[in-house]
């Protein structure tokens, strides 16, 4: 497989049964029978998602159409203020072309907004300057919000404790054909910049999206101990999230919740996770419950750091990781399956019918591994092409069926 960086417009679509983040390219089209209304200033842009000026008797299920362009402006240039029909038709920004609608500015949904979709289009942060924290695209309490085919990159330069996307709330997110990269300050100094920020939310979705390269981690869940709220039923599926980082704990994922603020129902199958600098995915916090790692391919992962504890699955500390099923994964070892079960294996953490290819920690170390098959899943190519060529692989990791 590749990871190009070109993807899908609106009307593109991705063959479930294919590579794992490729998808294909169409030209921004407004769904028929809602009003479209044509954008090509950056000016148009920003009233039409206010809802101001020209646009402020606009019906609920408009269409915006974003001619090609580059659209520039300091601070949030979309901020949207009005949605679609709660539970009904949506508003929608559809991009005429993916790689012609460039965005330099920022965009946010404020609280309770949403039924919208924001499809087709990329937002660039290269070069782009703010003192503060920031999130490319932020959004709050509202539900129903479909974010697809959406371009965020940046120079690895810019972005500071936030990420190209960060949920505060949001019920009903999904997120697809999305490549989200660079966000951050890779060479140092970007510790607490990720690609995907999830701090509190309901079923949060996301995709066969590409992640990578982004400063900290690709995708963090972190509630803050509650200060941001719960995260709840959360899928993530078919993505390639792949060299996040750039320190030790930085990592794929990290699930991270404590206090008030607990992580649960989450599920994470059919991904391929690898090259990422300290973990694949690692526990933090100590309250997490009903976790499925199903069903993914992990690859070298810890491949930047020379720590002891650089591995595919990683707990932090003890108390971390509850209810956590790993299930007929592939792993192609880097360094280590798992730096240390700690007391997991009691709180219902373990690994299960897994093809590994490597080294598992032994003694209490590892004793939350359980009988797995070994052996090597000859790997197309490590890093570009992720199918196993052992027939013995077959059943198990992301293309498994």
């Amino acid at each position: 497989m590749t990871t190009s960086s070109t993807g899908t417009g609106a009307g593109g679509s991705v063959d479930p049964g294919g590579a794992i983040g490729e998808w294909t390219d169409a030209p921004g089209a407004c769904p028929a029978g809602i009003p479209k209304v044509d954008i090509d200033t950056a000016a148009k842009l920003a009233s039409a998602s206010r809802g101001e000026d020209a646009y402020v008797g606009d019906a609920p299920s408009t269409c915006y159409f974003i001619h090609d362009g580059v659209y520039a402006q300091s601070g949030t240039l979309m901020f949207m203020t009005k949605g679609g029909v709660p539970g009904g038709a949506r508003r929608y920004f559809i991009g005429q072309s993916r790689k012609g609608v460039v965005i330099h500015g920022r965009a946010a949904v404020d609280d309770g907004i949403g039924d919208l979709v924001i499809e087709n289009l990329t937002f660039d942060l290269t070069g782009y300057s703010e003192s503060k924290s920031f999130n490319t695209l932020t959004l709050g309490t509202g539900k129903n919000i479909a974010v697809d085919h959406v371009t965020f990159t940046g120079d690895c330069a810019t972005g500071l404790k936030g990420g190209h996307i960060e949920t505060n709330g949001t019920d009903n997110l999904v997120v697809e054909e999305c490549l989200i990269e660079k966000f951050g300050h890779c060479g140092g100094g970007g510790h607490l910049d990720h690609g995907v920020y999830l701090a509190g939310g309901k079923n949060l979705t996301f995709r066969n999206n590409v992640i990578r390269q982004n400063s900290s981690r690709g995708i963090q869940m972190y509630t803050q101990g509650g200060q941001y709220g719960t995260l709840d039923k959360i899928l993530i599926e078919r993505n390639r999230i792949t060299e996040n980082g750039h320190a030790d704990y930085e990592d794929g994922i990290v699930i991270n919740g404590s206090g008030t603020g607990p992580i649960s129902n989450v599920t994470i199958q059919h991904n391929i996770v690898d090259h990422n600098f300290y973990s694949g995915i690692r526990f933090a916090g100590g309250s997490e419950s009903n976790i499925v790692i199903t069903k993914n391919t992990f690859v070298a992962n810890g491949a930047g750091s020379t720590a002891a504890g650089r591995s595919e699955i990683n707990i932090d500390d003890v108390g971390g990781a509850a209810g956590t099923a790993i299930t007929a994964n592939l792993f192609d070892v880097g360094n280590a399956l798992i730096n240390d079960c700690y007391d997991g294996k009691s709180l219902g953490f373990g690994f299960g019918d897994n093809f590994v290819h490597g080294v598992a920690p032994s003694g209490t170390k590892g004793n939350c591994v359980a009988t797995e098959t070994l052996g090597d899943p000859q790997l197309v190519n490590p890093m570009t092409d992720f199918h196993p060529g052992n027939p013995a692989a077959a059943a198990y990791g992301a293309y498994s069926p």
